[in-house]
């Protein structure tokens, strides 16, 4: 299956959803937003971010991280991210691919870190940045023929 570009990818959680979005031509993955679920702003709101999200970039594919490791574990995890893909594909009409998320909140953490910057105090930009690794690597490995 052919992946059209740009992708939006998002790193969905219960109370953030990071985002990042590759170029026209899929090569680099950048950082873009999170989006906070609250009792007032709930999933629905949420939805409709994305939708303006997706309209404002143009955005021809959707990539959603998934936990691979300790599939057990993240049961009920799994679950919420498949509802929230059918969600996003019932409302936009664009194609939802999952992605290994594995490890890309820790490649977030340690990025930080690297920068000298707090992660407690940087929780929004951990799950922005955890989506750019997760679609960086997607991006990387799609382009190795190139």
């Amino acid at each position: 299956m052919q992946i059209e570009k740009p992708i939006l990818a998002i790193d969905y959680g219960e109370k953030r959803i990071g985002l990042a979005i590759s170029d026209s031509k899929g090569i680099i993955a950048s950082p873009l937003d999170v989006l906070t679920i609250t009792e007032k702003h709930g999933i629905d709101q949420v939805l409709e971010d994305i939708l303006l999200i997706v309209d404002e970039y143009r955005v021809k594919s959707i990539l959603v991280g998934m936990p691979q490791e300790l599939k057990k574990t993240y049961s009920k995890s799994i679950k919420k991210i498949e509802n929230f893909a059918k969600k996003l594909t019932d409302l936009t009409n664009i194609p939802v691919t999952f992605q290994d998320e594995t490890y890309s909140t820790i490649q977030a953490q340690n990025m930080l870190l690297s920068l000298g910057q707090n992660t407690k105090s940087s929780r929004k930009k951990i799950d922005m940045i955890s989506a750019t690794v997760f679609l960086q690597e997607f991006l990387n490995s799609n382009n190795k023929e190139i």
